[in-house]
Parts: C-alpha cells; sequence; structure tokens
C-alpha cells in the first residue's frame, strides 16, 4: 500500500558531501514531529552518497532520491522536483544544515495560522566560518528585502511562482523567490529561534574557489537589481533611516556590532539592524511584539513597475 502524502516535503540538492547529508537527515528525523517526506537530489556523487541513499531509502519510505547524475544548477534541478510534489508544505534546505529547535514544525504552524504568510523563514547560525560569533546570519538585498536562505512555503504558491527562477541558477535564487513571494502579495517572516546551524563550506578569498564564489555572487546582486531595481522604486524615508543607523553603529561599534549578543531593549542589535535596514519590516508591530514564534515580518511589496 503506497503511503498517503504527507504533509511536509524537504527538497534537498547534494553531491559529494555524504557525511554532511547523513548529519541533516538524521536531524530532520530528530527534531520534526510533522509527517514529511524528503526528496534528495544528487549531482553525479562519486562519494558513496548514491549507495547510501538507495540503501536509506529501501529502510525509509520517506526518503526519496532523484539522481541527477550531473550539476545543471541547483534551480533547475530542484525545480523539477516541485513539479512532482503533493504535500501541502515545501521546506528547502541545503546539505550542510542541520535542522535544531523543532524549526519545521514551527514554520508549519505558523503558515498554517495565517493564510496571509506565504513563507517562514528558518534562522541560521554558521558553525564555521568568519560569521561563527554572530547569533544569527542573513543578508538584506539592495532593494530592502531581508533574504530567507533557507524556508518553508505553500506549496500551491510555490507551483503557482515557478519555483526558482532557474536564470540565477545556483547563488540567488533564494533572495529572488523571497522577493516574488513578496511581489505575489504575502507577507515572509523568520522563525524566532534558531531553526538550522549551518556547517558551511567556506573558502579562503585568495583561493580560485573563494574567487569563483565572489564572482558567481556578484554576478547575482547585479542580475537580482537589473531584476528588482525598477520594480521597487526608491523610498526615501527608508534610505533616510537606513543612513541614520549606519551612522549610529560607525559612532558606537562596540555597542552596535551586528555580531553582539548583548540585547539593547530586549532586542539584539542584528533584530535592530534587519528591523531598521529591512525595508519591509514594520518596526511599531516588532516593537510590540515580542514573544510570537516568528517575527521580522515583511509586509507584501508594492510596485512601482514589472518584473522581467
Amino acid at each position: 500500500m503506497t503511503p498517503s502524502p504527507a504533509d511536509l516535503a524537504i527538497v534537498v540538492g547534494t553531491c559529494d558531501r555524504l557525511d554532511q547529508l547523513r548529519e541533516l537527515l538524521d536531524s530532520i528525523e530528530r527534531q520534526t514531529t510533522i509527517s514529511y517526506e524528503v526528496h534528495v537530489c544528487d549531482a553525479g556523487s562519486t562519494d558513496g552518497t548514491v549507495e547510501w541513499l538507495r540503501h536509506r531509502a529501501a529502510e525509509d519510505h520517506r526518503i526519496h532520491p532523484v539522481f541527477e547524475g550531473e550539476r545543471r544548477g541547483q534551480a533547475a534541478a530542484l525545480n523539477a522536483v516541485f513539479r512532482q510534489l503533493e504535500t501541502r508544505w515545501t521546506c528547502w534546505l541545503s546539505d550542510d544544515n542541520i535542522v535544531v529547535h523543532n524549526s519545521l514544525d514551527v514554520a508549519v504552524r505558523a503558515l498554517a495560522a495565517d493564510p496571509g504568510l506565504g513563507m517562514v523563514g528558518l534562522k541560521v547560525r554558521d558553525l564555521r566560518g568568519p560569521f561563527v560569533l554572530a547569533p544569527y546570519v542573513g543578508g538584506i538585498t539592495g532593494t530592502g528585502v531581508i533574504n530567507i536562505n533557507q524556508g518553508v512555503l505553500p506549496t500551491g504558491l510555490l507551483l503557482k511562482l515557478g519555483g526558482f527562477a532557474e536564470n540565477f541558477r545556483d547563488y540567488g535564487i533564494d533572495a529572488d523567490l523571497t522577493t516574488r513571494v513578496l511581489l505575489a502579495g504575502r507577507k515572509v517572516a523568520l522563525t524566532r529561534i534558531v531553526g538550522v546551524h549551518h556547517n558551511r563550506n567556506w573558502a579562503p578569498a585568495d583561493t580560485p574557489e573563494g574567487r569563483a564564489l565572489a564572482e558567481r555572487n556578484a554576478r547575482y546582486k547585479t542580475l537580482y537589481m537589473q531584476t528588482y531595481g525598477p520594480v521597487m522604486g526608491s523610498d526615501p524615508r527608508w534610505w533616510i533611516c537606513r543612513l541614520a543607523w549606519k551612522a549610529v553603529r560607525m559612532a558606537f561599534p562596540a555597542r552596535f556590532a551586528l555580531d553582539s549578543s548583548k540585547p539593547l531593549a530586549g532586542f539584539l542589535i542584528r533584530d535592530w539592524h534587519n528591523m531598521i535596514a529591512g525595508r519591509f519590516v514594520r518596526l511599531a508591530s516588532e516593537l510590540g511584539n515580542r514573544t510570537a514564534p516568528i517575527h521580522l515580518v515583511q509586509h507584501p511589496l508594492r510596485p512601482t513597475g514589472s518584473a522581467t
């Protein structure tokens, strides 16, 4: 008898990172109580991942390997999986993630409770690299959107939006999708607790790998701004707030360091940064809501043009 569809589909891309993939799948099993299935898309691993996945899938019906056999870009590979899903919710994770604090349960409960919520990001903390001291990490795009690196959203919305944008290929697919959820009229939020520990594979900047990564990041930022800069338009009030906040941080660098774990008026400095520099976060609402399981709620965008 074929098992009924799970509530949540977790989609992961991998290649030659068996130890990290094993740790990820084990953490999902430990930390998740809702029904789920995991789709692992392998891009031609030669380190034993393929054999291990076949064995694991034979033992656990929730594991669904997809053997791509080659690298064709994370967006294209994962989109092919998205189109086959029948679950109510979908999550994308990296193979070097570790799920903590029941974060997938938290995200799904929040989405189920608020039909206007289009995506919940799993707050990420790095376990290695230059940001290891930060309470959590995350970037803000040039348009002011707080990027969701790993997130959960309704499968229907994901399919309506067409999944990841394949012209971004690997880098920037998450920022692009976050922005399109907002443009679709849905809110985006982050879990208040850290939801993912990240065993990020950092490459030093002066290595070929580091330089290649920098080039990909630069390409994605250029493409992102070409696509969404005209759509978002300008917001003088946001720029003034952002510049004022930057001036305060420069004047008192020790007290206002983004990686500080010392709260200010009950919020981490990075929370303050996201509330002020995040263009679509309503500061008053955040200050009045200190206990909800999700926060840093970004409200739908009002575009001035149309995305290309």
